[in-house]
């Protein structure tokens, strides 16, 4: 290889690091946008509670993969970061982007779009939802299967309820029973208990006669069946029910935190939300709570802040429990 071409790799090489390391800071900062409404309209705020879109839109969602769809007129679309339309508003209802793709409506039609609005997808199914390691359920009549992200039917719809795919496997219902099945239809859990959770962190959660316990993905019974209710992991932790209570335990069945609340949500972002008195609040993974619960509704944390509600207003706090955004409408 003779030194021009080396500078030339070695050039290369640094200017697509340095792109996709700014390309990806910029999503991490898009990502810290949350919407607010105000005066009737909704915008954007950073983490500080500082406006970054001003408030003019009718509705508008999250940000997913660096854009956010929103309502203008009663017309969906989407922008960027910036507040600037990449696609302007022409849905009668648009859904997050999930793997480069959006699910929309527009003269009673189900399609898919991609970022620069050219649709990918004319779907001809009674419903659908958002891709997942590059599938997504579907709904033929009575029947459910998937489909890839080019629109192709890839396991027949045969099923009486598929879950999206989780960590490469998808939940089925055949004959009032659930099992796993692979991206080729094939059965790598037989359908055999009453209810089955996502696999998340290697295990999950299914239930067999009044009871829930936690399998791993060859389908052995890694902690008994015992709880009345149970969650997915987050964090390593996975939220359950004995009797009356909530709690968490570890991958191995032990109790972290001892069950004790009216109801939990899974962690996120290194908190979760408890209910109480039938208020909500949030704990840490010690179980001490760090937000007393004072809210009547609420969400859990994400970038840094959650999202609560009071008297029918809602807004943002810290993980100090300090209002960034005072609730609104």
């Amino acid at each position: 290889m003779n030194k021009l071409y080396r500078y030339f790799l070695y050039g290369f090489n640094l200017w697509f690091f340095i792109f996709n390391i700014g390309t990806l800071r910029a999503q991490s900062i898009i990502s810290t946008l949350f919407p607010v409404k105000q005066n009737g309209k909704y915008g954007y705020i950073d983490n500080t509670g500082r406006v970054i879109i001003k408030p003019r839109f009718d509705n508008a969602w999250d940000f997913s993969e660096g854009v956010a769809a929103v309502c203008d007129n009663n017309k969906w679309g989407y922008i960027n970061g910036g507040g600037k339309y990449i696609i302007s508003p022409q849905f009668d209802w648009a859904e997050d982007f999930a793997e480069g793709l959006a699910k929309v409506i527009a003269g009673g039609k189900v399609y898919y779009v991609n970022k620069i609005g050219k649709i990918i997808i004319k779907t001809q199914f009674i419903g659908s939802g958002e891709f997942s390691e590059a599938l997504t359920w579907v709904n033929i009549g009575d029947d459910y299967g998937y489909m890839d992200t080019k629109g192709k039917k890839v396991i027949k719809a045969k099923y009486e309820w598929v879950s999206n795919f989780s960590e490469w496997l998808g939940v089925v219902r055949t004959k009032e029973k659930y099992g796993y099945v692979n991206r080729n239809g094939d059965y790598v859990i037989e359908p055999q208990y009453d209810l089955a959770c996502d696999f998340s962190e290697g295990l999950a959660a299914v239930k067999s006669g009044d009871y829930f316990g936690f399998i791993d993905k060859q389908g052995r019974i890694v902690i008994k069946f015992q709880f009345r209710e149970a969650g997915n992991y987050t964090d390593s932790l996975a939220r359950v029910k004995v009797n009356d209570w909530w709690g968490y335990i570890d991958k191995k069945g032990e109790y972290i935190i001892n069950p004790q609340f009216e109801w939990v949500d899974d962690f996120s972002d290194g908190c979760a939300m408890i209910k109480v008195e039938n208020l909500f609040g949030y704990i840490d993974k010690r179980g001490k709570i760090t937000i007393k619960p004072q809210f009547h509704n609420a969400v859990g944390f994400a970038n840094g802040l959650a999202k609560v509600e009071l008297q029918g207003k809602w807004g943002y706090i810290d993980k100090t429990g300090k209002y960034i955004w005072e609730p609104t409408e």
